[in-house]
């Protein structure tokens, strides 16, 4: 049987990907020593994981002394070596899990997060994708674990803020209008965290006092829409995390005219970290 060239290219890029991960199972790409198998972690500073995913997908762990906060759990077919990654870096439990919107590219990983640690709080939105993942994670949470916020919420771990913006209305065509949007600050850097957002709820993002931040998390892997441009604009990142291969040409074009420096989650960890005032990125 014959196949495509672009069938060629996603499977030889799955292949790649998949081998990759595989090796970050067993050591975290920045190279982090370990030592007794528990992580090497420096007090008082804030980590902030965007992890490597096979396919374009969302998983984003901030870890500070004493908490962990996941944004997201990325593709199934990646939640073994998710979970060997976080256990790695020392996570036991999860104090609060964001699960922007249900695709499958978001809470893919999140049934086997939550086989494998404990999690004190979940997040999520009231779409009903009425999908087999949906559906086999909706089994998992327990009702006080889980709320679907109706107003902007803000939480505090370890000097770390976090403001949390759910979608506006209750219903959308879109479930990635659904997307909750994260701000969160510590030691005077900041990242924005867009979730799968397109026009409508960027609409709605644009609305809100938001500041300038030091790393954004590009909505929607990096597509452009009507308003992607716009929200660059108003943020003004310095960094720019795109959770695909690369940003779509409106988008990338956007983010270099905002001087931002980009990096790609494609078949690799991106690693902030945040320490007496100075964020630094491997």
């Amino acid at each position: 049987m014959l196949v495509s060239g672009r069938k060629r290219k996603l499977q030889a890029r799955l292949a790649v990907c998949l081998l990759f991960l595989s090796l970050c199972a067993v050591t975290t790409s920045c190279g982090r020593e370990m030592a007794g198998g528990a992580p090497c972690r420096t007090e008082n500073v804030l980590d902030v994981w965007f992890f490597a995913c096979s396919e374009d997908a969302d998983s984003i762990l901030l870890q500070t002394d004493t908490a962990n906060i996941m944004i997201d759990t990325g593709v199934r077919e990646d939640s073994a070596a998710l979970v060997e990654k976080m256990r790695a870096l020392g996570v036991e439990e999860i104090d609060l899990l964001i699960l922007t919107h249900p695709d499958k590219d978001h809470i893919g990983g999140a049934a086997a997060v939550l086989d494998a640690f404990s999690v004190a709080e979940i997040i999520q939105t009231s779409c009903d994708k009425d999908s087999q993942t949906q559906e086999t994670l909706d089994q998992k949470i327990q009702k006080e674990q889980m709320q679907v916020p109706g107003a902007v919420q803000e939480f505090a771990f370890d000097g770390l803020a976090l403001t949390v913006y759910p979608p506006e209305k209750k219903e959308y065509e879109d479930a990635n209008n659904y997307s909750i949007a994260v701000l969160a600050e510590y030691e005077g850097s900041s990242f924005f965290f867009a979730g799968d957002a397109k026009k409508k709820r960027i609409g709605e993002l644009l609305d809100e006092d938001l500041p300038h931040v030091d790393v954004y998390k590009v909505a929607h892997h990096g597509r452009d829409n009507g308003k992607s441009c716009d929200l660059i604009e108003k943020l003004q990142p310095r960094f720019a995390v795109v959770t695909a291969d690369r940003a779509e040409k409106k988008t990338s074009a956007a983010l270099e005219e905002a001087g931002t420096a980009v990096y790609s989650t494609y078949c690799r960890d991106v690693h902030f970290t945040v320490s007496e005032g100075i964020l630094d990125v491997e």
